[in-house]
């Protein structure tokens, strides 16, 4: 979930900011899902992410409202759609953006240097961990195709490789080096719990749920062969992405202008706050490390 005041202020920006990453993460598959099978993005400080999204705006149609865009569409031209999130939740900047275009003439198409996310080698990403991907569904499940994010196939493939490395370690837990008489028994597994907690953080798209269930297969497998004794940690549910769940903040969205805002007074406090650290250590005797006379020998104390 994004760092921001639980009451948040209304803004003038048509860019709506997703609640948090999973909830951004679903408005790009929907948005693809509707059409919008080309694409651009990237990186962005904050505070050039305005000019960014008024330049789309005025150029490219991005704040148009919904009858405008049905009008463009029946008349063959492209529709864009600007969705952007901080690339830390914490401290709100830089700002990743993805721009979203349904086939059709327009200058967006001449601007852009647009991909194909209908392409392999072109899918939609985030950052270099996941990928949009357009996947088979098993016939048990009603079959055809459908919309899903899952981790990159590099990235997978790290998982899988510090997933093997973690559950075949063997070694002792603190208590060994102490002398408890359960020493012998226990494993050392931090590695492999934190692994795990990584994992199941991901947000719970279809694709992503079938590589984490599948990590935890090959994990279990291994460590059952490696080791004399269970290993407790592994997680009894893969939950689901809950599309019940409101994309935007409630009852006022989030729009840029405002995490602009919010983002540039944390900053201002920042800031002071490191101007007041580098006046405070300007005091020759702090600098020093000297003492405070006045301060060094308490009431009742032999000096």
């Amino acid at each position: 979930m994004l760092n921001v005041p639980s009451i948040i202020p209304a803004g003038t920006s048509y860019v709506r900011i997703p609640r948090s990453k999973s909830a951004a993460m679903r408005l790009i598959l929907e948005t693809v899902q509707r059409g919008s099978r080309y694409w651009a993005g990237g990186v962005i400080p904050i505070e050039k992410s305005m000019r960014l999204a008024e330049k789309f705006a005025h150029i490219y149609g991005a704040a148009s409202s919904q009858s405008k865009r049905s009008w463009d569409k029946a008349r063959g031209r492209a529709n864009s759609t600007l969705v952007v999130y901080p690339e830390d939740d914490q401290s709100l900047t830089p700002l990743k953006w993805w721009l979203l275009v349904t086939p059709g003439e327009g200058l967006v198409r001449k601007e852009e240097q647009l991909r194909d996310g209908w392409d392999k080698r072109q899918r939609l990403r985030w950052g270099e961990q996941y990928e949009l991907v357009h996947l088979q569904h098993d016939r048990r499940y009603g079959g055809g195709r459908h919309w899903t994010w899952r981790l990159t196939e590099q990235r997978f493939q790290e998982i899988t490789a510090a997933m093997l490395q973690f559950v075949s370690a063997h070694g002792r837990a603190p208590s060994a080096a102490i002398g408890f008489k359960t020493a012998p028994l226990m494993e050392r597994s931090d590695d492999l719990s934190r692994l795990i907690a990584a994992i199941s953080r991901m947000p719970g798209f279809h694709g992503i749920r079938m590589q984490q269930i599948e990590l935890y297969r090959v994990g279990r497998e291994v460590w059952d062969k490696t080791h004399r004794h269970a290993y407790e940690g592994w997680p009894i549910d893969v939950p689901y992405v809950d599309k019940r769940q409101p994309v935007y903040h409630r009852p006022q969205a989030l729009t840029l202008d405002v995490l602009t805002q919010i983002s540039a007074a944390r900053q201002g406090a920042l800031d002071a706050s490191n101007k007041g650290m580098k006046q405070l250590l300007k005091d020759p005797g702090i600098k020093a490390g000297k003492p405070d006379p006045d301060k060094s020998h308490p009431e009742g104390t032999p000096q």
